[in-house]
């Protein structure tokens, strides 16, 4: 004996069983647009903040180099250096790698959910991103002060990050609005309500339930 619904064998009638048809499986596009979408936008946000840390430390060390608060050849200058500049490399880094893998899946999930993909907003924020990381490291060059240059690559690498959220954001929106599909935000929950109803386990049992009902009628 057999579910009716998806098959699974049964050893008697109405036999409680998780009927894999009888639920709405979220569509896994969907899901994994809305998981690159959050990842694109934190790790952004985590280089942005990368990026204004190390700018800020980087200035206030020259300021104290160039006003003779701090030498150059003390220990603790240059420890302080080799301490700051590789862990903010490497966080750097990984927010980049993190950064540019889930732009791509992201690209590839919108594809899959409508045939425009990311559409104007999305790559239009994408090539201004790409554009002002180009001119970071173009224009600082041109900057007759340090400060002037670390502020300028600054702002082009934060203006960067917020031209491509902003575009993600934009898009994933324009995107629920013509699929009609609600992206899950989080982590879907392992038990729903659905779950404590036997009728939802299986159809037959709703059949054997009115078959008594109408035996002792």
């Amino acid at each position: 004996m057999r579910c009716e619904i998806c098959g699974t064998p049964l050893d008697a009638p109405g036999q409680a069983h998780d009927c894999r048809t009888d639920r709405t499986a979220p569509n896994q596009s969907a899901e994994t647009f809305a998981l690159a979408s959050r990842r694109v936008v934190r790790f952004g946000v985590v280089y942005a903040v990368v990026v204004a840390i190390v700018s800020v430390l980087g200035l206030a060390g020259y300021a104290a180099v160039r006003s003779g608060a701090a030498e150059p050849t003390d220990l603790s200058t240059q420890a302080s250096v080799l301490i700051v500049g590789p862990i903010a490399g490497l966080v750097g880094l990984g927010c980049v790698i993190g950064l540019l893998v889930s732009t791509v899946v992201w690209i590839v999930s919108a594809h899959r959910l409508t045939a425009a993909g990311p559409g104007f907003a999305g790559y239009g924020g994408l090539v201004l991103c790409f554009l002002l990381i180009a001119l970071a490291y173009v224009l600082p060059i041109r900057v007759p002060t340090v400060s002037g240059a670390v502020a300028v690559e600054a702002a082009l690498r934060i203006g960067s990050v917020v031209l491509l959220i902003t575009g993600t954001l934009l898009a994933s929106a324009r995107i629920r609005r013509q699929t009609g599909q609600v992206t899950p935000a989080g982590r879907r929950t392992l038990i729903t309500s659905d779950d404590w109803g036997a009728s939802k386990w299986d159809p037959e049992v709703l059949r054997d339930i009115e078959r008594r009902r109408g035996a002792n009628g």
